[in-house]
């Protein structure tokens, strides 16, 4: 299985590190354009506010651990199944808008006396390694697939083009299981590690400098 998984990511590093680069820009254009999109990063800010203040009334690692985890697996699912409908688009603009949300919070917090690199190493960094990769890969699956599905819409006008395109989509429907659970095995591991280890960081190295975001959206 082990070996299998490195062959599928090996297959679709071409795309694995076209979804680092589009998350790479979005965070550039985030933190160089901080205060112009402001009113709008606050707008993509509500939601997760929400959940913010859901999981600090229940004060409960397993409620945090499973509200993570569900909303992580539930953008991932996305990535993967609207970028076949989508010709790779959804999971190509969603990676470019998680990175300008959160290069926009580390100017936020730069802006506000933090030091960038701190936050992303006890605040990002500890879960991230995990939850970060499997969204671009999950991206990155999601941009494949609607590449392969232009390509197959296209071989249906260009007979020559029909099989070829066909093996390549039933190929990637074979690897996507192994896929799917991998990316599932990530993001259980990633929000154990961002319900229990990540605050106690926060708590011990940012201590009051986490209230800089909160000063900033009011």
């Amino acid at each position: 299985m082990i070996r299998r998984l490195g062959n599928i990511v090996r297959k679709n590093k071409r795309y694995i590190w076209i979804g680092l680069a589009l998350m790479l820009l979005g965070i550039f254009l985030g933190y160089a354009n901080a205060e112009a999109i402001k009113q709008a990063a606050k707008q993509m800010m509500d939601s997760i506010q929400r959940i913010a203040k859901d999981i600090n009334d229940a004060n409960n690692p397993m409620y945090t651990f499973w509200v993570i985890f569900e909303n992580n697996v539930m953008a991932a699912f996305s990535m993967v199944g609207l970028g076949i409908f989508f010709f790779g688009l959804y999971p190509a603009l969603g990676l470019v808008t998680n990175g300008i949300l959160l290069g926009f919070l580390l100017k936020v917090y730069a802006n506000g006396g933090v030091n960038p690199l701190k936050i992303f190493l006890t605040g990002i960094l500890p879960h991230g390694i995990l939850e970060l990769s499997a969204i671009i890969f999950a991206s990155a699956i999601g941009i494949k697939l609607g590449v392969l599905t232009y390509d197959w819409v296209v071989s249906w006008f260009v007979k020559e083009r029909r099989a070829g395109a066909k093996a390549r989509f039933g190929e990637m429907l074979r690897d996507l299981p192994l896929i799917v659970g991998t990316i599932v095995v990530m993001l259980f591991l990633a929000a154990i590690i961002e319900s229990t280890v990540t605050p106690l960081l926060i708590q011990n190295f940012m201590g009051q400098e986490m209230n800089v975001v909160k000063d900033m959206f009011k």
